[in-house]
């Protein structure tokens, strides 16, 4: 069956039903896996990709069941209860995950990464690894790999061709300290409103501008009140794929890596997968609902990303990661040239 109609089956699977835990025998590994987030989520395909991996190459032997929509909790609820043996395998938000192993708290920081590419070589690389040793070592969670989403964007009722006019405008942001000093600093005012209710705040007037990404703007028809998107791509979020310290030692060592190898199969796939959908779904917004899309400003972008790079810094020197900065700035330059001589190339 290709994957891409195994995953839509998935779905479906999983919002007509409730996938019950199953009993684990001597024939069998039984992992309980877990997401607070919806099945067309990017954490829920990660899972249920991983699952048919890993039921297929291991023959039956290590079975998946998935809980989507917070059956089995909320973030935290997810985070401990991998200790408490309650849960095997869990994504979750990197910023909730921080509040036990520090060390994430970097994934949250907005205009960190050039793009989707650059953050997935920083997560393959330094960074992933140094990430992975904290989490084993803070709490003995193995990092199987790391899930992102869609890169998010900002919209507005009106049109804003630059984020440096949006000055004074009120912005709703994500509820995180790192973010609100952020906008802040970049002399926006962030409004505090539960994200659900972002398109009944832009149509009174609360707020002007929002941060979401296409998929959501679509889903959540933001577009019938936010006409204008600018392509900040400032954020992406990133949702750790974590095994229970108690379910890793239940595996058999020569079944180890077959997880490993599958996790970043499935990654792969799903990075793909909602990448080709965020610009189908771009194409829609413009095409099918009149929504315009600035163009992508790189000037503005590096303009930004130096005014914070200083604070930036701390938080990685704070946390003993001195040496992944580094790298990330080499690195964040170097898709910069790329996409200069790229677009360079492409001018008439």
């Amino acid at each position: 069956m290709p994957r891409k109609i195994f995953v839509l089956l998935f779905m479906i699977m999983i919002i007509i039903t409730t996938t019950l835990p199953g009993s684990s025998n001597s024939n069998h590994i039984l992992l309980k896996a877990a997401t607070i987030n919806g099945a067309d989520s990017a954490e829920a395909v990660g899972l249920a990709v991983f699952k048919e991996l890993v039921e297929k190459r291991t023959k039956g032997y290590i079975k998946i069941n998935i809980h989507t929509d917070g059956v089995l909790g909320n973030d935290e609820q997810l985070i401990k209860g991998m200790q408490r043996g309650t849960v095997d395998l869990v994504t979750c938000a990197s910023f909730k995950y921080a509040d036990y192993v520090p060390r994430f708290k970097v994934l949250e920081l907005p205009f960190l990464f050039f793009s989707t590419e650059h953050l997935r070589t920083m997560l393959n690389g330094t960074l992933g690894q140094d990430l992975a040793e904290s989490a084993l070592s803070s709490r003995g969670d193995i990092v199987l790999g790391y899930i992102t989403s869609c890169p998010v964007n900002i919209i507005s009722v009106k049109a804003i061709p630059f984020l440096s006019q949006a000055k004074g405008l009120r912005f709703r942001s994500m509820l995180l300290p790192s973010h609100r000093q952020t906008w802040q600093s970049l002399g926006m005012a962030p409004v505090t409103l539960v994200y659900s209710e972002l398109k009944i705040g832009m149509q009174v007037g609360m707020i002007d501008m929002a941060e979401t990404d296409f998929i959501d703007c679509k889903k959540m028809k933001l577009y019938e009140t936010a006409k204008f998107i600018l392509p900040s791509e400032h954020y992406f979020p990133v949702s750790p794929l974590l095994l229970s310290k108690l379910a890793w030692y239940k595996i058999p060592q020569s079944y180890r890596a077959i997880l490993q190898d599958c996790a970043k199969e499935a990654i792969d796939y799903g990075t793909d997968y909602f990448s080709q959908k965020n610009k189908e779904t771009a194409k829609e917004l413009t095409d099918k609902y009149w929504v315009k899309i600035a163009d992508f400003n790189l000037a503005e972008k590096k303009t930004h990303r130096s005014r914070l790079a200083a604070d930036q810094r701390k938080v990685f020197s704070g946390l003993g990661l001195d040496r992944v900065w580094a790298e990330i700035n080499s690195t964040f330059e170097q898709y910069e040239l790329e996409y200069e001589a790229k677009h360079k190339e492409l001018k008439p």
